[in-house]
């Protein structure tokens, strides 16, 4: 995100900085982290206008300085690989990390997740690199929040918060939205209590003709608490509304037996290049083709684009929102509705970054997630992506099952893929001859553009057609078959 201010005088820098000052106030509480980040950027505005009598533009985003911090319970590579996934989640949210933080313990402190020896050392690196927020690897308890900030003075988020600020970012559609806000929410809700401890302490307790009155800060906690409650009865109705029409979408899909290939993997693995590489060769068309960006969690929705194959074999692909080790529950939840068409698919497709060191690892997750979302007894094959950065075949990730090895850049693979797509979805076809009265010129239409037209010939009482349908075209017209 750029943010470039130009001014031509200090007069006009001024005015132009109180009124982005209020506008930012008023918008804190829906976006701490640009808040924070404007808010640097403003005070350097304004420094530069005191010291500066002429023109002045800023061209360079000021990143926010983070430190990461996590607690390493079992000492072996999946903690590394989680610290630098950390660090990867918090360069998404356009986070600076200057430094990280790591403490060997068995067990979480309760009360301040670190030791209080290692604590004061954050504090101390904290004040070395002038930083401020810090983000810790696994969620914070509301106690663990409040006592922690006490201490080192500066931001404070979990892994679990920083994951749904990159989905509030990112989410376009009214459906994603929704679900963010639900899941952010829930995540809300059961921390409340925290938020309020020194009000409570603050409201009276006594006696009078009322009886006792609650203190000031136990009736704000309750407030929220209820608005909270309303605000996700209130959105989960709306995703309601949403999640049936995609319903009746996919119930339409499978009337017409139209088969569905759902693609699945860890985010970045190149889910949606994939997609585009498909579009691009039997499409054609960039205009169908889905978002992509060298970043995590790039894509939020779901979204679906018709393949047509040059034998007419017609299917749907689906690109999914990516997974991502420990992604927290209520998250899965809110989505669980997006992810239904996993569910429903006729194929998976789940694409593995096989350049990546910790594969097998994502592998794992993805696997696990479809599992928790009842997921079974779909065919599903593995695509090795971006196999052109694989540099010897031993480093290749370990696979049961089918695997087909890919490449975005030389779309190495992909008419393997296809001709695995087409012996899973389409084993079900009779190849027939038929004879099309004149008078039914629109079946002889469909069949040219749904089938697989080898040969036809015109004759006095119609249209012989030589082809191959599915199983669902026969049925319907069966009855113009000829010897």
């Amino acid at each position: 995100m750029a943010f470039v201010l130009k001014v031509s005088n200090m007069y006009s820098s001024l005015k132009l900085f109180c009124i982005t000052y209020k506008v930012l106030y008023a918008s804190l509480l829906k976006d701490r982290l640009l808040y924070l980040n404007l808010a640097k950027k403003l005070k350097l505005c304004y420094n530069n206008i005191q010291r500066k009598k002429g023109d002045w533009m800023e061209n360079e985003m000021i990143k926010i300085k983070t430190i990461i911090v996590g607690v390493n319970h079992t000492n072996d590579e999946e903690f590394n690989y989680q610290i630098q996934e950390l660090e990867a989640l918090c360069e998404a949210c356009d986070l600076d990390v200057v430094a990280s933080l790591v403490q060997n313990m068995p067990t979480l402190n309760n009360a301040t997740y670190l030791g209080s020896g290692k604590l004061e050392e954050l504090k101390n690196v904290k004040d070395l690199y002038q930083a401020s927020l810090v983000v810790f690897l696994e969620e914070l308890s509301p106690v663990q929040l409040r006592n922690i900030k006490d201490v080192i003075d500066v931001d404070v988020m979990d892994r679990t918060m920083l994951i749904l600020e990159i989905f509030k970012k990112r989410a376009k559609t009214k459906e994603a939205i929704l679900q963010v806000e639900i899941a952010n929410l829930k995540y809300m809700l059961p921390r409340l209590a925290g938020s309020y401890t020194n009000l409570s302490r603050l409201g009276g307790g006594g006696s009078g003709a009322g009886g006792a009155r609650r203190g000031s800060g136990e009736t704000k906690l309750e407030e929220d608490r209820r608005h909270i409650e309303r605000r996700i009865t209130k959105a989960e109705k709306e995703l309601a509304e949403i999640v049936a029409s995609r319903k009746n979408a996919r119930k339409k899909r499978l009337a017409n037996e139209m088969k569905t290939v759902a693609f699945v993997g860890y985010t970045n693995a190149g889910k949606s290049s994939s997609i585009n590489t498909l579009i691009h060769m039997f499409q054609g068309d960039k205009k169908k083709e889905v978002f992509v960006k060298n970043m995590l969690f790039a894509t939020l929705e779901t979204a679906t684009r018709r393949i047509q194959l040059p034998t007419n074999e017609e299917f749907i692909i689906t690109d999914t929102v990516g997974f991502v080790s420990n992604l927290p529950h209520h998250l899965i939840e809110s989505f669980k509705s997006t992810l239904e068409e996993v569910k429903e698919a006729s194929l998976i497709v789940h694409i593995v970054d096989a350049s990546s060191p910790y594969a097998n690892l994502q592998i794992q997750t993805t696997n696990q997630v479809l599992t928790s979302l009842g997921v079974k007894d779909i065919p599903m094959v593995y695509l090795l992506n971006k196999y052109d950065l694989v540099k010897n075949d031993m480093f290749m990730p370990t696979i049961i099952g089918d695997q087909i090895r890919t490449s975005n850049l030389d779309q190495r693979g992909f008419d393997e893929l296809i001709a695995y797509i087409k012996d899973k979805l389409f084993d079900d076809v009779v190849k027939v001859k038929l004879l099309i009265p004149y008078d039914k010129g629109e079946i002889f239409n469909l069949l040219k553009e749904k089938s697989n037209v080898h040969a036809f010939s015109y004759h006095d009482d119609g249209i012989v057609v030589d082809t191959i349908v599915s199983k669902y075209l026969y049925n319907l017209y069966h009855q113009y078959e000829i010897q």
